[in-house]
């Protein structure tokens, strides 16, 4: 006698699968986001530490992105890294560490002279940063970016 026998086609249409919506995955299960994210600027501040090069053109330091030919504003990168978690810290109502950061982008921006005592509290910063980024979702991030577009 069989009870409540399933044919395997009547099982899989059944079953729902758990599927994760990409958007709701959070950034500490995307761990190559977080390196996408942070990996650029500990790059900038290592290359600082190391060799003390800097790449510059008419307008100021720059840098190329991994992965891309375009060269960035330093200065820019490094004070819109800074306005994401601001704006994150005006909707979270939490304080974010950004001062270490601006400090940075101001250096870069006005060509004034880098101290080791920089790169330790942006490190430190950046640190924070990162326990903060951790349990965001990818559709928070990305809603905090268009929030900073709309604003621009």
């Amino acid at each position: 006698m069989r009870r409540n026998h399933l044919g395997r086609r009547q099982k899989r249409t059944g079953r729902e699968h758990k599927r994760i919506d990409p958007g709701m995955r959070t950034m500490a299960q995307a761990p190559w986001r977080m390196q996408m994210t942070f990996g650029p600027m500990e790059q900038i501040l290592k290359t600082i530490e190391t060799t003390g090069d800097i790449d510059a053109d008419k307008d100021g330091a720059v840098y190329r992105a991994p992965g891309h030919h375009a060269w960035h504003s330093m200065a820019g990168a490094i004070a819109g890294f800074a306005e994401f978690y601001e704006a994150h810290a005006r909707i979270s109502g939490k304080e974010m560490p950004t001062q270490a950061l601006r400090r940075l982008a101001n250096k870069f921006e006005y060509g004034v002279m880098i101290f080791q005592s920089d790169i330790d509290a942006v490190r430190a910063d950046l640190a924070a940063l990162k326990t903060e980024t951790l349990p965001m979702t990818e559709n928070y991030a990305t809603a905090v970016l268009e929030t900073m577009r709309e604003a621009a």
